[in-house]
């Protein structure tokens, strides 16, 4: 869920060579993504709204980078140019679903900046962060996790084993 303002938009990730599956904030593979925003709240529909997907360095220094890019956004939006990989010109969505593709072609970070504004000429910016082509390291990870859990597991019930099969001089009883 993102919250911009008072209102929430909720974000969905595809992969066309996954299906069906929805990607949160992770998306598997280099390549073709389509990203889906949906507006939980009917007032956003009246407001423009402006999308980016920018690319931020893997060792963002703390929040300041992305702070300012947020700040960027608000204030001065085309100084978010030389870092920006997609840009959708603000419109409206009288439908509440905004839907695109966008081709990634390097795994790293990235944020999608939404701003919106509203007929008043109050601007509200948001992010949501999305990380390429990394699930499968974390996937890796998770599977070298489990099955050192398992060969431990093993190892722990064979040495439990042994020792209530020998007597206390060490013997087999």
């Amino acid at each position: 869920m993102l919250g911009i303002g008072q209102d929430a938009m909720q974000v969905t990730a595809y992969q066309p060579q996954d299906g069906d599956a929805k990607l949160c904030r992770d998306v598997p593979e280099v390549g073709p993504a389509i990203i889906v925003l949906d507006y939980v709240d009917s007032e956003l529909r009246g407001m423009t709204t402006d999308i980016r997907i920018v690319r931020v360095s893997d060792d963002l220094g703390g929040a300041s980078e992305l702070t300012q890019m947020l700040n960027d956004a608000k204030v001065a939006p085309e100084a978010l140019d030389p870092v920006t990989e997609k840009h959708i010109q603000a419109q409206r969505y009288p439908s509440g679903t905004i839907n695109f593709e966008h081709v990634f072609t390097s795994p790293g970070k990235y944020h999608g900046i939404v701003t919106v504004k509203n007929t008043h000429g109050q601007t509200y910016v948001s992010d949501f962060p999305l990380s390429v082509g990394r699930a499968r390291e974390g996937a890796l990870w998770g599977y070298g996790s489990a099955v050192t859990a398992v060969v431990a597991g093993v190892f722990i019930y064979c040495m439990h084993a042994r020792g209530r099969r020998t007597g206390p001089s060490g013997k087999p009883t």
